[in-house]
């Protein structure tokens, strides 16, 4: 079994394994109308993920958040590397990336994909397809607050403690 992150907004943790953002939205992985549950390796990168998204945020406004631990079925992974990615797998805007994996989004012969981190590149974000029949495998072991540490955020109207 492999140990997967998600982070959710206090508000929406009655279904932390929804899919239904990223199918309505989209994401770097995936176009609209293909759903994904997007998780990470570790807590950390779960709140860098879910804090870069959050840039003009004043702290006090920043969203509640809880860390959901979750366990997933690892007898096959597909795995991409940097190095076999496109040059422009970590473009900002997300109309490139999002086909990027179009053979497996349209194909869910595993349920995992990983991926590199745009932050964080040397550490992976897990893809989960919910087409896949072990989807609904996936566990939740663990559901807990995950408080933003002041020091990490800083407002623009407030000076830097550094």
């Amino acid at each position: 079994m492999l140990t997967v992150y998600r982070t959710v907004k206090a508000k929406y943790t009655h279904e932390p394994l929804a899919t239904e953002g990223a199918r309505l939205f989209g994401g770097r992985w995936n176009p609209k109308g293909y759903p994904l549950l997007y998780t990470t390796s570790s807590p950390a990168l779960a709140l860098v993920e879910s804090l870069v998204h959050q840039p003009r945020v004043p702290y006090e406004k920043l969203p509640k958040l809880v860390l959901f631990t979750l366990s997933v079925p690892d007898d096959a992974i597909t795995a991409f590397s940097p190095d076999e990615l496109p040059p422009y797998w970590n473009d900002e805007r997300y109309e490139r990336t999002q086909w990027i994996l179009r053979d497996w989004l349209t194909n869910s012969a595993t349920l995992v994909a990983a991926v590199p981190s745009v932050v964080v590149p040397m550490s992976s974000n897990y893809l989960l397809h919910p087409a896949h029949p072990d989807f609904a495998k996936v566990q939740i072991i663990k559901q807990e607050p995950f408080p933003i540490e002041h020091r990490l955020w800083h407002d623009q109207d407030r000076p830097s403690a550094l």
